[in-house]
């Protein structure tokens, strides 16, 4: 009885040590890129051993665990889930932690699905980016098109709009377009936006996907589309009033020549005319006569200083009075 039981034991002890612990999940993922809400969900794998039975465990956001699913794998290790429907297990929007093991949990193999309330799928581990954008010139009345693209290509579900950067109403772009799904964006700019001189309109490009973005600043310039008018100003002709000549205190109804003998006649009066009327070099100018010249103030006289001056006349007697 004894020999039986030592042999027992030693044989467990054998069998022991020629079983592994556990088989290892090397792979783990869905089969789909997404799923909606109303498919049904499959998990697929590999794990080292074959022909193993592979469970599948759920955290949910809140954290409470649940066992999913169960399957055997292959003989070369490789598994597939039987399908789930979607909405019996995602209700909560959030990331979901998913685990695949064979014997202990601590060994698996864990992935984390996003629910977004629509679709399930891996959380996004891509780098949302517009390509560079040139700013463009264009004539009013004139269409400019382009298109705005992303550096991933592979992002599936981008949306593409237009925000305004100017405040107010000026140098707002309006009636231009942009495709949400193919970011083709197209302006005619029409006569409205035309000016004497050149415009800038500045707005942004927005893609985005789900709760992320990226956006590019550019901006279209509008050519002048309108010359400035020329006003050619009146200029009104300039009528130069001939000043009179004529003294203030000349009385236009009495002979002028009245004036110039009281200057000659008068020392008061001419005292009074240097003393005033000094503006005017002679009293001829002062009452509009041309002055008079030598040989003009008649027999025995001689103009000096403007005054006609008695001269004394050598009378020369006949020879024939000497005697």
């Amino acid at each position: 009885m004894q020999v039986k039981l030592t042999g027992f034991g030693i044989l467990s002890s054998f069998l022991i040590m020629l079983v592994p612990v556990y088989a290892e999940v090397s792979e783990f993922s869905i089969e789909k890129n997404f799923y909606t809400i109303d498919e049904e969900i499959v998990f697929v794998g590999t794990e080292n051993e074959g022909s193993k039975f592979v469970s599948v465990l759920m955290t949910d956001p809140n954290g409470k665990e649940g066992m999913l699913v169960r399957t055997i794998s292959n003989s070369d290790g490789i598994f597939e889930t039987t399908p789930k429907n979607a909405d019996n297990f995602f209700s909560i929007i959030g990331v979901y932690q998913f685990t695949a093991f064979t014997i202990q949990k601590d060994n698996g193999k864990i992935i984390s699905l996003e629910f977004n309330g629509d679709k399930v799928l891996e959380p996004t581990k891509y780098v949302l980016q517009l390509n560079s954008i040139q700013n463009r010139i264009v004539e009013i009345e004139k269409t400019i098109t382009f298109t705005a693209s992303i550096i991933d290509s592979s992002i599936i579900d981008v949306v593409y709009s237009l925000e305004n950067t100017t405040r107010g109403l000026e140098n707002t772009i309006t009636g231009a377009t942009i495709d949400p799904n193919t970011g083709k964006f197209v302006w005619t700019p029409s006569k409205s936006f035309g000016n004497m001189v050149d415009v800038i309109y500045n707005f942004d490009i927005i893609v985005s996907v789900g709760d992320k973005e990226d956006r590019e600043n550019i901006s279209i310039t509008v050519r002048k589309a309108y010359d400035e008018p020329v006003i050619e100003l009146k200029v009104e002709p300039v009528i130069e009033l001939t000043k009179s000549t004529v003294a203030s205190f000349v009385d236009q109804t009495k002979d002028p020549q009245s004036y110039v003998n009281r200057y000659n006649n008068e020392p008061t009066y001419k005292k009074w005319f240097d003393e005033n009327y000094s503006q005017y070099s002679s009293i001829y100018e002062a009452v509009g006569l041309e002055e008079s010249q030598f040989g003009m103030c008649g027999d025995g006289t001689k103009l000096i200083n403007g005054v006609c001056t008695i001269i004394q006349k050598i009378i020369e007697k006949p020879w024939w009075q000497f005697w």
